[in-house]
């Protein structure tokens, strides 16, 4: 089983994305950043070992599609959806992907990306 270390945040407000990455780097991990989801699947490489997307975006496709997108290109990789307006029905959701409602603990977030980890690597 792969540790997670390196987890992509995607969020549009950078005041979020800034504290997010710096919480989960505090707690030992490398954060890799993105603005918007068309960047972030430029990011998502095989170096990436969890994703964390909000789903309004802005411009462009949201994080729905990010995630459904990364789940089909990284079948294993772990992901949370965070929103602070939308809540979207679970078929919405790749298997697997955990939705969090904003505002959220950086605890929660880690807890979701491990027990996917866990449940994929059985």
């Amino acid at each position: 089983m792969t540790e997670i270390k390196r987890i992509l945040v995607v969020e549009d407000q950078p005041l979020l994305l800034l504290e997010l990455a710096d919480q989960l780097a505090e707690l030992g991990y490398d954060v890799r950043t993105a603005g918007s989801a068309r960047t972030a699947s430029y990011m998502m490489d095989q170096t990436v070992d969890g994703l964390v997307t909000d789903i309004e975006l802005g411009d462009g496709p949201d994080g729905l599609v990010l995630a459904r997108l990364a789940a089909r290109t990284r079948p294993r990789l772990p992901i949370v959806v965070v929103s602070g307006g939308v809540r979207p029905a679970a078929a919405q959701l790749p298997p697997g992907a955990v939705f969090l409602p904003k505002p959220y603990l950086v605890a929660d977030i880690v807890a979701a990306l491990c027990a996917q980890q866990t449940a994929r690597a059985a």
